[in-house]
């Protein structure tokens, strides 16, 4: 029955937390008592390419979770799980990070007033956060009003594994594809670091020339490793996911290293200087306080955000128990 508790476990993965206990109890019924029928009528029991078929004939575990969903007018109950994942993912963890620490920056010191600065950056943030949910709710109403044919093609012996149940309270080994974004991630990172401190080191604004200190240039290579740290770290939780507790330590010692740096940083203003033949002495000063103020708030966001996640590490290393080496099953790509 390995076979039948892969596909509740993949009709669990959509449901309603508060719902999956009776859900997954009461259809693992009716398809134990479609089974046993079966095995009745043929005098046998099923093998794997009877099982398949059974599972096959039930639908696809997204749309058997969405008969238990309510039904929605615009997006369906199949795809509004997945729906609801991606406008979080988009609206709350990727547009404010790159706003408070890109755009709103570098709107601020290319602006000759803050304050207003500030408020077209806010406005900005949110005419971005609304053209995201009107975009990604056209791609998904098409998705539901032209739905592809792998929705109704498919194979239940390619199911993941369901974990084992002891496995249940430990940290899972990282998605496939959050590993594949965080090696992307440090490669990007890393080639703008090298585009900003080896080909570059100021930018013109409308006029306004913002260079870098030549601090930045002391921590070149030790910053240049902190970014490249991603790579190693996204290949180990891509090719080797069940390497958790190695991978853990590694962030870790990384997330140690990044709040080094961020602290010398921080006691080594200022970071950048201003320049611009239009503006008047004090406009200049406050020009000059204004972006460092907003560099010390990157800064001050960067060692939040790190500190965050070595304490997110350090629990996964306390909650990690020494497993055997051997690869488990359960890895979701």
């Amino acid at each position: 029955m390995e076979l039948l508790n892969r596909y509740l476990h993949a009709v669990r993965f959509w449901l309603p937390k508060s719902q999956q206990e009776d859900i997954i109890a009461e259809l693992g019924e009716d398809l134990r008592s479609q089974i046993e029928d079966r095995e009745a009528a043929l005098g046998r029991p099923l093998d794997e390419d009877g099982l398949a078929a059974i599972l096959r004939e039930r639908g696809n575990p997204m749309l058997v979770a969405a008969r238990y969903l309510p039904q929605r007018s615009l997006i369906g109950p199949a795809l509004f799980p997945v729906y609801q994942f991606i406008l979080k993912l988009v609206i709350v963890w990727i547009l404010p990070p790159i706003f408070i620490l890109v755009v709103g920056p570098a709107t601020i010191l290319s602006g000759r007033d803050p304050s207003l600065a500030l408020v077209h950056t806010v406005w900005t943030l949110l005419m971005a956060a609304v053209f995201a949910f009107g975009v990604i709710t056209l791609i998904f109403a098409a998705m539901e009003r032209y739905p592809h044919e792998s929705m109704l093609k498919w194979d239940p012996r390619r199911l993941p594994r369901v974990p084992p149940a002891k496995a249940a309270t430990r940290p899972q080994p990282v998605p496939g594809y959050m590993a594949i974004v965080e090696l992307l991630a440090a490669i990007g990172a890393s080639l703008l670091w090298l585009e900003v401190m080896w080909l570059r080191t100021s930018f013109d604004f409308n006029g306004v020339t913002i260079a870098l200190a030549p601090i930045w240039r002391s921590f070149f290579w030790p910053i240049l490793l902190v970014t490249l740290s991603g790579v190693p770290i996204g290949l180990m939780g891509w090719l080797r996911p069940w390497w958790m507790r190695a991978r853990s330590c590694v962030r870790l010692a990384v997330d140690g290293v990044t709040l080094v740096l961020t602290g010398a940083l921080v006691n080594m203003g200022p970071w950048v200087r201003v320049a611009a033949h239009n503006l008047p002495a004090a406009g200049m000063a406050d020009a000059n306080r204004w972006a460092n103020v907003g560099t010390s708030i990157g800064l001050g966001g960067i060692a939040i955000i790190t500190l965050v996640d070595a304490v997110q590490e350090a629990r996964r290393l306390v909650q990690q128990r020494p497993v055997g080496n051997h690869a488990p099953v359960a890895v979701r790509r």
